[in-house]
């Protein structure tokens, strides 16, 4: 049987935004617990959600019910090199697909610059890294495993269930409990990096060269002196960091470096390091329209120096499928803002929406936004169908929480 634990015991996220206590937790020791637990939640009407590692921003882990701990549930299951797939149990932490898919031949397509997230979480917020012809994490999940509501499994796949893989791939937890993930991936490869600073003039001046010509392109714009240090970086006010990659084989010898170049695996090039000190909002909005964008968040921010501290951080992805992705059918850039914990920074982040509804901006489910159910069908068209099958897997509306229920309704 699964081990429950203090029931009072508090659950709190990375950053320390997030907090609560759940009514039970239960540590689930492999799939046939966390079957038997959700199959027993549903006899009893019970709420239940699973955390992964609480990188999001948001409250989708909350739960007035049953905090089920899945993290024993990690580790690679099997690879296929000739079709790049491998499967994986859910929580398994995308750090720990590096060493091990390397040694395959493979390696994740893409990836952002943290790496301690669960694979089902980054799936089902759709995290992802950049670069205009790279997608988000969610467009890779192939297959799964997912237990819905009434505790039934569901073993789905691209090729048997295609009508239903656009919904599983961005679901927010809210159609099951994925306990194995099945997932497209790359032969390995290597990354050179190349970071530069920038006037932010060079980088609009240089804008339509830089996202066509490099596989990732990224940048942190500084709103002040003051902004670099906030995330560990070394760059003057109204300056970028940028980051600039090329990919290469596996076995490309390392090019001669030159000061602030890297060459090495991708999985060691991705990641960056941050301290818990922000509360992150960020919002996908139209490549097209990418540079204008950029210039009105800028004077947005500019015109908000004591809320807007931290660095805006701009990226790109391309457009996938998925119906709740903030990608769906639209190539993206992507902005983040923001707020310090302790301030009253809801004013301006309300300002920074209001902005990016302008251009139609929808936002990741793992950060902070200002969606609710009336915004839903207008960001994303097959939102309807989406709900329908909602209702269909989890009728009693088990994976929702009072943030959920506030986007799909019960």
């Amino acid at each position: 049987m699964p081990t429950p634990q203090n029931p009072a015991k508090t659950w709190t996220n990375w950053v320390g935004n997030q907090s609560f206590a759940p009514k039970e937790t239960v540590s689930a020791r492999n799939e046939a617990e966390v079957v038997a637990t959700i199959a027993r939640a549903a006899r009893a009407g019970q709420r239940l959600r699973v955390p992964g590692s609480g990188h999001s921003f948001t409250p989708v882990v909350e739960t007035d019910g049953i905090l089920l701990d899945a993290s024993s549930l990690a580790g690679i299951i099997s690879a296929d090199r000739a079709k790049t797939r491998v499967t994986a149990w859910s929580q398994t932490r995308i750090a720990d697909f590096g060493p091990a898919l390397w040694e395959l031949g493979l390696a994740l397509s893409n990836q952002g610059d943290i790496d301690d997230q669960a694979i089902a979480g980054a799936i089902a917020t759709a995290t992802h890294g950049s670069g205009v012809a790279m997608r988000n994490f969610s467009a890779s999940l192939a297959g799964v495993r997912l237990i819905d509501g009434l505790g039934r499994v569901h073993d789905l796949n691209d090729a048997d269930h295609a009508e239903m893989m656009p919904a599983l791939q961005t679901a927010i937890g809210t159609l099951g409990v994925m306990t194995q993930v099945t997932l497209h991936v790359s032969p390995a490869y290597k990354l050179h990096e190349r970071i530069a600073v920038m006037h932010v003039d060079e980088v609009l001046e240089r804008w339509e060269d830089l996202i066509a010509n490099y596989r990732h392109f990224s940048f942190f714009w500084m709103a002040s002196a003051h902004s670099a240090k906030l995330y560990n970086l070394d760059a003057p006010a109204d300056h970028c960091y940028v980051k600039l990659y090329r990919e290469y084989p596996a076995d490309a010898p390392p090019p001669e470096l030159k000061p602030h170049e890297r060459h090495d695996r991708a999985y060691r090039i991705y990641t960056q390091v941050y301290d818990p000190n922000f509360h992150e909002m960020e919002y996908f909005l139209p490549l097209a329209q990418s540079k204008e964008i950029f210039q009105a968040q800028r004077a947005l921010m500019l015109a908000s120096p004591e809320e807007a501290v931290f660095p805006m951080e701009v990226r790109f992805v391309a457009a996938d499928e998925a119906w709740l992705s903030p990608n769906y059918r639209r190539a993206n850039i992507v902005i983040s803002v923001s707020g310090m914990p302790g301030t009253d920074y809801w004013p301006y982040l309300k300002r920074c929406d209001a902005l990016f509804a302008q251009y139609s901006g929808r936002p990741h489910w793992g950060k902070l936004h200002f969606f609710d159910q009336s915004r839903m069908a207008e960001a994303f068209p097959r939102f309807e169908d989406f709900c329908r099958l909602r209702r269909q897997l989890d009728p009693q509306g088990m994976f929702l929480n009072p943030h959920l229920r506030g986007l799909f309704g019960d």
